[in-house]
Parts: structure tokens; sequence; C-alpha cells
């Protein structure tokens, strides 16, 4: 597949290419894996309940309103549902569709900026392979959502810019897809795509661009879009909309980390090393690249500190805020795909002038050394561990493929196949996807609720009273027993964003829990049974064990004194 295939094919050929390769990637088989906890039953449980109250504008949880996110995401996930029905692969069908958009999009903003089809092909390819593009595309989270409006935004403004004649209509869909972006995410919409923006003109020294009528009509569109809404909102819940949706959402996340271990300074770097895998390896040449284009101001200059700037307009923004998530950095990827895919390109022409490239054999050697070094640990670590899985066969099936992976990318740098070369880099996501659909039964019961409330479900005595379950599952509970809730956290802080749910952080909240029903059930973590053991130990409650399935118990917690004939009973049992 030399740079002559490429440029042989017709735009629409290549597309459809990139729609097959990108349903594989991020769409096919997004059925099998049961709704993980927290954050996929989060989103899911919220449009399940907005359908359910018919409230298609007011996201809900626990019966209640909540602004952890605008509404527009989980509308989406709502339509699907009631158009559909409630499945893994619908409630997975919207991420994964953005993601499939985004992978096309970024194809698009190549082409305006390079004109070259094989670098909009690879960037394309580079995006929808990389980690955590495909990891967040097959997972219900608005990221992949947002981060699509995102580049749709920031790719309409590049269409407006080097294609003059489409100035006006580039700059109106802009602050459509801006507005879009806002009430999937709030005000990072705006951040993003005006930041990425305003940035690049001003280094340009070309800030006029924007002095003209469309960018009037532009900016009244964008409040025609974004604005009603938040205003709908503030005139139905008033203050507590304020408090929650600007408060908590937007600004006390700049100020009050969620997650203080991750909350250090190197990671989001190393995240945008991390996420790209396995293309993380062409960050030296990707810079390179770069630094010399802009400094010697070579022919694509400009277009390279366009996408300089949307990714740093990103990442300075979230990088000094205090609450540091994985996801917030997302939207930088697909400027990073375009900008990888330019200096493997770069260094392509080169091998077709010189007939050799020291840099892209080394990247090849690298990644074929550490993929048999992945082999050799997956059997060394498979005896080690193989019986917390229940079976070797996962830590095999990793040696195979990795081994077989370099074969293959050895094989290709010694023969200096460097186009093929650069493709092999997907047999890394193949076989990723190959063993995450092999080792679904083994871990489904440890990143799902579904099992243990299965098991639930099928109790006889277990309706009427509310489920008590750790701070963690307590989503997952809810959206598989569609149960009244409370929390147990002994000494916990609670949710970051609240939830309408008792929140038990103390023996004594735990007892005057207990005591309000004859009968409670608990669905908790190993940690919360020996908090539970301990609470009933030393007060009038027996403890018995149902069943434990992926380190989650099902415990029957009575009061003793309602036991026939008021006689003892101390079920208990060592955990």
């Amino acid at each position: 597949m030399n740079k002559d295939f490429f440029e042989s094919k017709s735009h629409g050929f290549l597309i459809l290419l990139l729609v097959i390769i990108a349903y594989f990637f991020l769409m096919f088989g997004n059925g099998i894996v049961s709704l993980t906890h927290p954050d996929e039953v989060f989103y899911i449980q919220s449009a399940k309940e907005m359908v359910k109250y018919e409230s298609w504008l007011t996201p809900m949880i626990f019966d209640a309103v909540q602004f952890e996110k605008p509404f527009l995401s989980f509308a989406l996930f709502a339509a699907a549902i009631k158009w559909f029905g409630l499945t893994p692969f619908v409630a997975r069908f919207w991420p994964a569709f953005f993601g499939m958009l985004g992978v096309l999009t970024v194809y698009g903003i190549s082409w305006i900026l390079f004109q070259r089809k094989r670098l909009s092909f690879l960037s394309a390819i580079i995006l929808a392979s990389s980690f955590i593009y495909m990891a967040l595309s097959r997972a219900v989270l608005t990221d992949v959502i947002f981060t699509g409006w995102v580049t749709m935004a920031i790719g309409f403004f590049i269409w407006a810019y080097y294609r003059p004649e489409n100035k006006g209509y580039g700059l109106i869909l802009c602050a459509v897809f801006t507005a879009l972006a806002v009430l999937t995410k709030g005000l990072l919409g705006v951040t993003f795509v005006c930041g990425t923006v305003f940035l690049f003109l001003f280094l340009k020294k070309d800030l006029r661009f924007l002095k003209c009528q469309a960018t009037f009509w532009s900016l009244l569109l964008f409040l025609a879009l974004a604005l009603p809404w938040h205003v709908l909102m503030y005139l139905q819940h008033g203050q507590w909309f304020l408090e929650e949706y600007f408060g908590n959402v937007h600004i006390r996340r700049l100020f009050e980390t969620e997650h203080p271990k991750i909350n250090v300074w190197y990671f989001y770097p190393g995240l945008m090393f991390a996420g790209i895998l396995p293309w993380a390896f062409y960050w030296y040449l990707a810079g390179k690249n770069t630094y010399k284009h802009i400094h010697e101001k070579l022919q694509d200059r400009d277009k390279l500190l366009l996408l300089i700037c949307w990714i740093f307009n990103v990442w300075i923004f979230v990088q000094f805020a205090a609450c540091k998530l994985a996801s917030y950095i997302f939207p930088v990827f697909p400027a990073m795909a375009i900008l990888f895919a330019h200096s493997i390109e770069q260094e392509l022409v080169k091998v077709k002038e010189k007939g050799d490239s020291p840099a892209l054999r080394g990247i090849g050697y690298i990644v074929a050394l550490i993929l048999l070094v992945v082999s050799g640990a997956s059997i060394f670590y498979g005896f080690q561990y193989a019986n917390f899985l229940g079976s070797f066969q996962p830590f095999l099936l990793v040696s195979f493929l990795a081994f077989f992976s370099s074969i293959i990318i050895l094989f290709l740098a010694f023969k200096k196949k460097y186009v093929k070369l650069v493709f092999s880099k997907l047999l890394v996501t193949i076989s990723l996807l190959i063993l995450l659909f092999f080792v679904r039964p083994y871990i489904e019961p440890w990143v799902s609720c579904k099992h243990i409330s299965e098991v639930f479900n099928d109790l006889k005595d277990q309706s009427g009273t509310t489920v008590l379950a750790s701070k963690f599952y307590v989503r997952g509970i809810r959206f598989y027993t569609d149960r009244k809730m409370a929390v147990i956290d002994i000494n916990g802080k609670g949710f970051y964003s609240p939830h309408p749910i008792p929140f038990l952080n103390s023996d004594q909240k735990v007892i005057d829990f207990l005591d309000s029903q004859p009968l409670t059930y608990a669905i908790v973590k190993e940690g919360n049974v020996e908090d539970l053991k301990r609470i009933c130990m030393n007060s009038d409650y027996s403890l018995k064990e149902i069943e434990g399935i992926g380190g989650k118990y099902i415990l029957k917690i009575i009061k003793e004194h309602d036991k026939a004939g008021g006689s003892p009973l101390k079920e208990q049992r060592k955990y």
C-alpha cells in the first residue's frame, strides 16, 4: 500500500474502507459484555429514568433530577432505549457511532489541511486504533460524543479558514457544533473550540479573520442553540441548578480534586503517551518533524501550528484544574493522530527518495521487542495468577498474540517494507480486541453488577425493602434491580456529585438504617462486609452470607428480636 495506491483510490472508496475498519475497532461486539460499574450504569440508568418519567430535557438518577452533565447525551441514550430497547449494544451505540464519525472527521480535516490521501487515511487509522479512543468509544460515556462535536467544530473552522469561499458556512457550522458540545458537556465546549481558534489566529496575527458578518450570525446562532436549555433549567430549578451545574460541575472541579492520587503534574502527559498506543513511540518523530517545519518555516508550518494550538489549548486548561480524569484530555487525540500521520508521511517520502528510514525501522524494532517481553511476561505471570481468572488460557493467548505480532513487525522492519511496517501496528490493536473478547467470561463478574444482581433478584423475600450497597456498586445494583438504594461507606465523604439516597458513613447511621426496616439485604465489597459484621456483632442483628461473585457479596441482615420466639441467631461466616 504505497502512496500511489492511496492516490489512485477515490475518497468514497477510502471512506468506505475506514467505515468498515472503524466499525470493527469501535462497535463490533459491543453487546457481549454487560454494562459495567460505576460509570456506564450511571449514564444508562439516567437515560432509563428519563424515559420512565418522560423527562427528555432533564437528566435524572435515583428518581430525582441531576445535573452531572447537560441533557444532550442523556437524551440520545434515552432515545435509543425507547426506540430499540435496553441492551448493552443499544446503550453503547451512540459512543461507538460518534467514535466512527470522529474517525471520518479526522480524515476530512487531514485532507483539507494537506491534500494527501495516504496521510488522511493514516490519520484516521491512528485515531481509530489508539487504545484510549477504542476504549472510550466502546463505553457508555459522554466523552466520545463531546469530542466528536469539538472535532467537527474545529474541522469546520479549518474548512472556513483554508477554503475562503466557504468561510460563512464554515463559521456558522463551527458555531452549531460548538453549541452541541456545550449541551453535551458544558462550557468546556466553548473553551476547547474557541480557545483553539483564538490561539491559532493570535499566533498567526490574523484575528481580523473573524471580523465579518458571518461571525456575528454565528454568535447569535450559538446563543440560540446553547442558551435556552440553561434558561429553562434555571426557571424550573432556580438557585439549585446554578449551584449544582455551574458551582459543582464547572467551578468546583477547577479547585477541588475528585481523585487525589492522580492529581499529579505528569498524569496528562503520561496519558497522552500511553493513550495513543500502539503509536506512542512516534511521539519523538512527530515532535522532531513539527519543530523542523515551524522553525524552518516549511510549507506545512501553519497547519501544524494549528494542530499544536488544538493540543496545547486542551492540555493547558485541564492540566491546571485540580480535578483530573482520563476523559478530560480526550479531545487532544484527533489532533495528535493527524500530527503523527504527518510525521510518518514525511518519513515515508524520505524512504522513496533515499530508500531507507532508520527512524521507522528503529520504532519497529522497539515495538517488536516490547511485544516479545509481553509474550514472555504473560507466561511468567500466568503461572502465578491463573487462579485469579480460573484459567491459564488467557495468559497463553496474550503470549501467542504478542509473539506473533512481534515476528511480523520484525520481519517487515528487517525487509524495509516501511508502509506495511507502519500499518503493522494495527496488529497490536487487533490482538487486544481478540484478547478482550476471549477473556470476557473471566472478567465480567468483576466489572459488572449483573451476575450478583441476578442472584439477588431470584431471592424470594427481598421485595419492598431498601438495598444497602457499597458506594462503588450502588449505581450498578440500582440499574440491574430497580430497587431503592442506600450506601454504606464508613468514614466516607459522599459522592462528588450528590445523589438523593441515604449515605451511611458511620456505625450509628447504619444501625438507624437497619432499625428502619425488618429485613435488609446488602450487596457490598469485602471491606463493607467486615464493617457490617462488626456492627451486627455489637448490636441485635443476625447476618448471613447468601452469595459472593466477583468481589461482591450478598448479605441478609435481620433484627434478632423479630425472629420467631425471639431467640438469638448469629450466622456469622468468615469472608
